[in-house]
């Protein structure tokens, strides 16, 4: 059969509709780039959440020669794509962010973000060997994590269904009650099977990081690798609100390693576990949870990453 190039777009990410241009673009790459036009490619449209997943399944299960996914849309289309690819040696997963949500790719500083929308640069890529994590059963590529920040992401899905509000200014709000309203909460971290005392149980924020950035931009694991088979995982106590405030900058930054080491907890391991009395909020690369004493565990070269070609190469349209 060969090589497969399966495009999955998901026609609700972003602030509109670009199932049109991405389809041009596909289309046009495969028809002018010489090097592509024996090549065989399928494009789906989802319709409902969970559908790059299934899809995924069902092409991966049909096809066993090597099947090359591209997920076009943001963070949560590449979770579902990932979530369908994972453990299955012969599909690899290219992200294509036309979403409003794409922390995964900063990861790759050297690679121009326009060069993963550029499809013959994509399909021309190079395979790479990538770690997963997984929160109980939920596979995550990027930041998993739990207190202000997940209850932030979970109360802005409920503002924004309020007619006239957007996704930013939902964001704004639901952030601000959070700030006045989930700054305590009571979790304790096992890490790789010991019990660690963080603060005096309180955690403001808890990250597990295979990627570094989430949140739209906020660097929360700036050391984490995605090949080294560790989870980078971090914990901030309850400080002050006014405290807090203070070191906002430089964790968006990811310089808060430094800066807030008095008060941090950093560790590089293969396991955490999250206890609390009672189910707590999880967010996994964007994805909300309510979970009892999540556990979080890293399966080692669980993905295949494709990266696009970082120069331009003559043969590629323009």
């Amino acid at each position: 059969m060969g090589t497969l190039h399966l495009f999955i777009i998901n026609p609700a990410a972003g602030k509109r509709d670009q199932t049109e241009e991405v389809t041009r673009s596909i289309r046009d790459a495969f028809d002018r780039d010489p090097l592509l036009k024996h090549e065989e490619y399928e494009i789906a449209v989802t319709a409902a959440p969970g559908d790059a997943t299934r899809i995924t399944e069902q092409r991966a299960a049909q096809h066993t020669d090597p099947l090359r996914v591209y997920a076009c849309g943001g963070d949560g289309t590449l979770n579902e794509v990932v979530c369908g690819a994972a453990e299955k040696p012969h599909v690899a997963v290219c992200p294509v962010p036309v979403g409003s949500g794409n922390d995964f790719i900063k990861y790759f500083d050297d690679i121009p973000p326009e060069r993963f929308l550029d499809v013959a640069a994509c399909v021309h890529g190079e395979e790479t060997s990538c770690d997963l994590m997984k929160v109980n059963d939920h596979y995550c590529l990027n930041i998993a994590s739990v207190g202000l920040d997940a209850i932030t992401a979970a109360r802005q899905q409920k503002v924004k269904k309020i007619p006239l509000v957007s996704g930013g200014v939902a964001y704004k709000i639901a952030l601000l009650f959070s700030f006045l309203t989930s700054m305590k909460n009571p979790i304790r971290p096992v890490v790789d099977g010991r019990e660690e005392t963080v603060g005096k149980g309180n955690l403001a924020i808890a990250a597990a990081g295979n990627g570094r950035f989430y949140g739209g931009g906020f660097k929360a694991t700036p050391t984490a690798n995605i090949s080294d088979g560790l989870i980078d995982f971090i914990a901030i106590p309850t400080i002050s609100r006014f405290k807090f405030l203070k070191y906002v900058g430089d964790y968006q930054k990811g310089l808060h390693m430094e800066s807030m080491k008095e008060y941090l907890f950093y560790r590089r391991c293969k396991t955490v576990k999250l206890l609390s009395d009672k189910p707590v909020v999880v967010q996994a690369d964007g994805e909300i949870f309510r979970l009892k004493d999540p556990t979080i565990r890293m399966i080692p070269g669980a993905l295949r990453v494709i990266l696009p070609r970082a120069e331009k190469d003559p043969t590629e349209i323009s």
